[in-house]
């Protein structure tokens, strides 16, 4: 753990607590370094997420900081722990970005996924033609997507939902994203009755926003918010890219955002009821 690293959401939240709490101590760089014989330059790449760290090395950190609280010190314990995890998604470094490989982690260990789709269909609810569709509909970006490899990419991701212990997922899709053909009206018929087969799982609860909602606060895009036992990140996503948020107040105005788009979308079984209408007329 002590190579440089690629920072991840997860090294990088741990440094910037480690950091907090160094500060918190009336510490310098410089001073803690010598409190922990380490040199500046290898606490500054910790504190900036490059650099990971060992249980055995971070307890000694912790108690040279006098950090007694046991909870804190397990939060930071599963972040360095989690920090240094490979997982099945690792066999497609190459294939995904490493945000995304980042994001896909945190995915596999989130406890509750929230996300607002304006034009598809969340990618953990899709079906394999339809996700096919969608990735092929990519060209515009500027080459050829490999549609086999990151259609089986998302399939596999998935399987989160199915585990012992899966998240939750609060969806909220707008009609705009049912109504969408992506595939032909085949695949839609397949996609939709996808749909509410999912939604009668006890950890997913969807919701449709209607057109007759008329004006909301989404308007400017979909997100998806994740949270883990450790952290909270917002994936912000447009027509090329995505991107992450990870600061307290940007998680909290999306936060705020997604409760009012649950207040103005059409209710989970008034939602259901929506799209079996759809499944009927296609």
């Amino acid at each position: 753990m002590s190579d440089p690293q690629r920072p991840t959401m997860r090294s990088r939240k741990l440094g910037t607590m480690l950091r907090e709490l160094r500060e918190s101590r009336d510490l310098t760089l410089q001073k803690a370094a010598r409190l922990l014989s380490r040199t500046p330059s290898s606490l500054s790449k910790l504190e900036t997420g490059k650099r990971g760290i060992r249980q055995p090395a971070l307890e000694h950190m912790l108690d040279r900081y006098e950090l007694t609280d046991p909870d804190q010190r397990q939060a930071l314990y599963e972040l360095a722990r989690h920090s240094a995890e490979k997982g099945w998604w690792h066999r497609y470094e190459g294939k995904l970005s490493p945000s995304m490989l980042d994001y896909i982690s945190l995915e596999a260990d989130a406890n509750s996924i929230k996300s607002f789709q304006l034009h598809l269909i969340p990618g953990l609810m899709q079906v394999d033609e339809y996700a096919r569709a969608v990735i092929a509909s990519g060209v515009s970006q500027g080459k050829t997507p490999d549609v086999d490899g990151l259609a089986e990419i998302r399939m596999r991701r998935q399987r989160v939902l199915f585990g012992e212990n899966p998240p939750h997922l609060w969806a909220i899709v707008s009609e705009a994203a049912l109504r969408q053909q992506f595939g032909g009206s085949g695949v839609m018929k397949a996609q939709l009755s996808r749909l509410i087969e999912l939604s009668l799982l006890p950890n997913v609860t969807l919701q449709v926003l209607p057109y007759a909602a008329g004006a909301h606060p989404g308007h400017n895009g979909s997100f998806t918010t994740l949270t883990t036992n450790e952290l909270s990140v917002v994936l912000v996503e447009n027509l090329t890219s995505g991107w992450y948020l990870e600061q307290a107040d940007d998680i909290r105005r999306h936060n705020v955002v997604f409760d009012h788009l649950r207040a103005v979308a059409l209710s989970p079984s008034d939602s259901r009821s929506m799209i079996e209408q759809l499944v009927s007329e296609s």
